[in-house]
């Protein structure tokens, strides 16, 4: 019973921690706030949740880990591990340019060392459970790929309107540029690999994920 009621209560701080950095970022959200938004005292909220970067760090897991639970789509699931690694990214950027709150959690996602560092474990997971880590080299060599697109398509996102770019464009740029210059890998199959994700998308309605998004603390 307490067990349970731990959990629930933990829903709710990840929710209200959600929902005040769709309202104001990652910059302009603190633990008090938080507390208040929960009803609860600063203490109790600390008492789950010491640091505010570690619950900033669970939000981005919850938030990676929903939208790649979309690619389990039956529109993605013949595709290759790298056609997904496209609508992964895809997914996330094109979320914030339509969601002027997803947008604030994707730019303070982007802005921030720790949550790049995490965005980039869970892609290396991701990468493992798809039984392909083996075939990609070394694993500092992969990190260090994952590490380098995550940062530099980061930087991209956030200047996007500047240089002119979409979240079809960065996405593309990002896993071209794993493939190519971190794994060696044919021009063709890249081109494959782009071609084949962008085909899957067409027929993916977005409204679909925001909703899973919206309501991933809602259980």
């Amino acid at each position: 019973m307490a067990r349970q009621k731990n959990l629930v209560r933990r829903h709710e701080i990840l929710r209200n921690t959600f929902i005040l950095l769709k309202k104001r970022g990652m910059e302009n959200v603190s633990l008090q706030m938080i507390a208040d938004k929960s009803g609860i005292s600063k203490s109790l909220l600390q008492s789950y949740y010491p640091h505010k970067n570690l619950l900033i760090t669970e939000i981005v897991t919850n938030f990676m880990t929903a939208v790649l639970k979309s690619l389990n789509a039956t529109d993605f699931k013949e595709l290759n591990t790298y056609s997904k690694m496209k609508i992964f990214i895809y997914l996330i950027l094109e979320q914030g340019i339509q969601d002027e709150g997803v947008e604030r959690v994707v730019k303070s996602i982007l802005s921030d060392s720790d949550s790049l560092d995490c965005w980039s474990q869970i892609l290396d997971d991701w990468l493992r459970n798809e039984g392909v880590k083996h075939e990609l080299g070394s694993d500092r060599q992969v990190q260090i790929g994952l590490n380098f697109i995550v940062t530099a398509g980061g930087s991209l996102y956030i200047k996007r309107a500047e240089l002119d770019l979409d979240a079809d464009q960065i996405s593309d740029i990002m896993v071209k540029t794993f493939m190519s210059t971190f794994l060696s890998m044919d021009e063709s199959k890249i081109d494959q690999t782009i071609d084949a994700a962008k085909s899957a998308l067409q027929k993916y309605e977005l409204a679909t994920l925001t909703q899973t998004i919206n309501e991933m603390f809602d259980n």
